[in-house]
């Protein structure tokens, strides 16, 4: 009865991640829906009893893999600039919020004080499963986000490690203070330094190249379960620590193939948060959680509406964070997957020793659970519109990949729109120009989301991919539809697949509506051989029919960039259905193209001369403060 367990649980909880994706809702509410639904009290489809103890190995690995994933996606240059915030956020607020739940928790359920003590340990984390899907699809600004996150992770560690004592507290029937220090100054040693330890070993094995391509991610995942294991024998519950300490380790130093380390983690982390949440929904006692009733539901309100938000506003200055941005961050704490391993750990626990209480604690986990999850996703929803995020034009973005003459041309376009324009590259020297221009740069690897995080990209931005690279443009692509929830990225290809953007990623749009070699083109505007120009479209049929001939006649000497609606940028263009825009922008050759296309356009503006378009002079102005205050 093992095997059916296992594929089930695997089969419904990838189905469970399809679903959160499609709705945009945390993976973690569609996960404990379909757990509860198919375990042995309701569908009876399996039982993860029949595991044994190898449920409590598995919650083990799967926690070690999210942290540590966790970890070595923690924006540390970010971090740097909240870390004020952040800091009082995981003492003075995990306080405040172990006492507050403990307090509702004993009140309302009737939780004895040492084992209210533990859910408020238990329920002090938030976590970065919940808080990564909220935050990909939710209009905020970066600071904020960057809080969440790094609060989620962090706390994650502190949380486990307290609920343990917490535990021990529990079932020593009160455990001396002096041991208890002991045990606070034990565990934290030994987590940070073999998560330190085992870090720059995977550091040095990754820069030194002592494992292949192919092995090298496998190789990294066995020096964290290595380390993990070697921690957990010196100290229980450090093994936590150690894989988020591991994780921060190797994000804190460069590292070759960074991004795809990130991507491997990413999709296991997936996958062990689905497997391992479906099996622990599943062997919930849904009486318990029926059986709390109204009881239940009052701890909730609690935690949201009074505890939570005391501990931000006693945490969290007004001059680290302005009010508005204090108040999104008080309405927003969703627990996750942390917090459901450790109660039912815990619960496994006091079960064996024959205490009472384990189902009532469970239960009320994992209603805090479900409640702050559907509450985080309403908030998600509704926050950004009630504080003017969604209006403000100061977090509206335009990302362009690679740093050259098309792209510095395309910027000045881009900017048209009322956009900041961000220029990201991995090589400095490219993006002199921009910053000339006065756009704003990143120097990141276009592989790895967080270059796209420091250059503030969300789902609402415009991301444009134009290197020389295809692939890489693809690959660009791809992340910013699935890592930001970017709708429709723009894509410059050479040799654009027959099917792309019909059947082949049809969210995608083609730049130009064919292929572009970016590189000549380049080459062109270097060598001042290309106009830029913006032509009036509506009511003017000649203008219309001379453009759709010249684009059909001269697919290497016309570049149709865009089409306007007022400010409104639009960059999937039919030739056919040019007079839906009230403009259009296009790049033209001169020579015998431009002369011809001449005699039928009459331009109603001149964007910016070739040379302009090349060196990033002429007309382009730099950034007014206001914009520099808004860029990241």
């Amino acid at each position: 009865m093992i095997l059916p367990a296992i594929v089930i649980a695997i089969v419904l909880g990838i189905a469970a991640q399809v679903v959160a994706e499609r709705l945009r809702l945390p993976a973690i509410l569609p996960l404990l829906l379909f757990g509860m639904l198919a375990g042995p009290q309701a569908l009876g489809w399996f039982d993860p009893r029949h595991l044994g103890e190898g449920l409590e190995v598995l919650v083990h690995l799967a926690v070690a893999v999210i942290l540590f994933e966790g970890g070595l996606s923690l924006n540390m240059k970010q971090l740097s600039r909240v870390g004020g915030a952040v800091r009082n956020l995981l003492t003075v607020g995990a306080l405040v919020t172990t006492i507050g739940a403990a307090w509702l928790a004993h009140l309302a359920v009737g939780l004895d004080w040492p084992t209210a003590v533990l859910f408020g340990a238990i329920v002090m984390v938030t976590g970065p499963t919940v808080i990564g899907p909220l935050l990909r699809h939710m209009v905020a600004p970066r600071r904020l986000k960057t809080i969440l996150t790094s609060e989620g992770l962090i706390i994650d560690a502190i949380g486990a490690t307290a609920a343990y004592l917490a535990l021990q507290w529990v079932e020593r029937a009160g455990m001396p203070v002096a041991l208890l220090v002991t045990e606070v100054v034990k565990v934290a040693l030994v987590g940070v330094v073999v998560g330190f330890v085992a870090g720059s070993f995977a550091r040095f094995a990754t820069r030194s190249r002592i494992f292949g391509v192919e092995i090298r991610n496998l190789a990294i995942l066995s020096i964290l379960l290595l380390a993990y294991l070697a921690a957990e024998g010196q100290a229980r519950q450090s093994g936590i620590l150690t894989a988020v300490v591991m994780g921060i380790t190797m994000s804190a130093a460069p590292l070759p193939d960074i991004g795809r380390i990130r991507m491997f983690k990413g999709q296991l982390t997936i996958l062990l948060i689905s497997f391992v949440f479906v099996l622990l929904a599943a062997r919930l006692d849904l009486r318990a959680m029926v059986g709390l009733g109204g009881r239940g539901l009052a701890v909730v309100a609690g935690l949201i509406f009074v505890v939570r938000p005391l501990s931000v506003f006693l945490s969290v200055t007004p001059r680290q964070l302005p009010f508005r941005e204090r108040l999104a961050l008080a309405l927003t704490a969703p627990r996750g997957i942390v917090a459901a391993a450790v109660a039912s750990l815990s619960a496994l626990s006091l079960s064996a020793a024959g205490m009472p209480g384990a189902s009532r604690l469970e239960a009320l986990v994992y209603v805090v659970i479900l409640a702050t999850g559907v509450w985080a996703t309403l908030m998600a929803l509704v926050l950004p519109r009630l504080l003017g995020y969604v209006d403000d034009p100061s977090r509206r973005r335009a990302v362009v990949m690679g740093a050259h003459g098309f792209t510095l041309a395309l910027a000045r376009v881009l900017k048209r729109s009322g956009r900041s324009v961000v220029a990201l590259d991995a090589v400095p020297w490219r993006l002199e120009r921009f910053r000339d221009a006065g756009f704003f740069t990143v120097v990141g690897d276009a592989r790895d989301a967080s270059s796209y995080e420091e250059a503030g990209l969300e789902r609402d931005s415009i991301l444009v991919a134009a290197t020389t690279n295809d692939e890489l443009n693809l690959l660009v692509a791809e992340l910013a539809h699935t890592e930001f929830g970017v709708e429709h990225p723009v894509v410059a290809l050479q040799e654009p697949p027959e099917s792309f953007g019909t059947h082949s990623r049809a969210w995608a749009e083609l730049l130009g509506g064919r292929g572009i070699d970016v590189g000549a083109w380049t080459r062109r505007l270097e060598e001042d051989q290309v106009e830029l120009l913006d032509v009036p479209l509506r009511e003017d049929e000649q203008t219309v029919l001379a453009l759709r001939d010249a684009h059909r006649r001269w697919p290497d000497g016309v570049v149709l960039l865009c089409g306007w609606r007022g400010q409104d940028i639009a960059f999937r263009i039919d030739p056919e259905r040019l007079t839906s825009f009230d403009s259009a922008t296009l790049l033209v050759t001169r020579g015998e193209v431009l002369d011809l296309l001449r005699k039928h356009l009459a331009p109603r503006d001149r964007v910016g001369t070739p040379a302009a378009a090349a060196e990033g002079t002429g007309d382009e102005t730099a950034a007014t403060p206001a914009e520099e205050e808004a860029l990241p």
